[in-house]
């Protein structure tokens, strides 16, 4: 090990300190080597859980994708069940119409709200 001379503020020196006093550490070195093997670890740790977050938000878009493709098929189907519907109304209009309103119809077009 190298041997370094570090300025510290009071604060700094009372945690140093105080991890000696709880048997954390056999010295001031010793609590400082500790802090430094903690960051590393919270370090790795904060890269790993930004790598989730960055991969969860990616599969929140590709829900928020799927979402807006299953709102526009529905839509679409609502059309087209809307369109089977007026097109059903409009054969049973024809079926239970007259000689004359088919023939009327078949010249000048059906209303739909006739």
């Amino acid at each position: 090990m190298k041997k370094v001379t570090v300025s510290l503020e009071e604060d700094q020196l009372d945690k140093l300190a105080e991890r000696q006093e709880d048997g954390d550490a056999t010295s001031r070195s010793d609590a400082l080597r500790r802090f430094f093997e903690e960051y590393e670890e919270l370090q790795q740790q904060y890269e790993e859980l930004h790598t989730e977050y960055e991969e969860l938000e990616q599969e929140l878009e590709r829900e928020r994708n799927r979402n807006q493709m299953i709102l526009e098929q529905r839509e679409e189907h609502t059309e087209l069940v809307k369109y089977v519907q007026d097109e059903r109304t409009a054969e049973q209009r024809w079926r239970e119409a007259g000689l004359g309103q088919r023939l009327k119809w078949q010249l000048f077009g059906m209303d739909s709200d006739e």
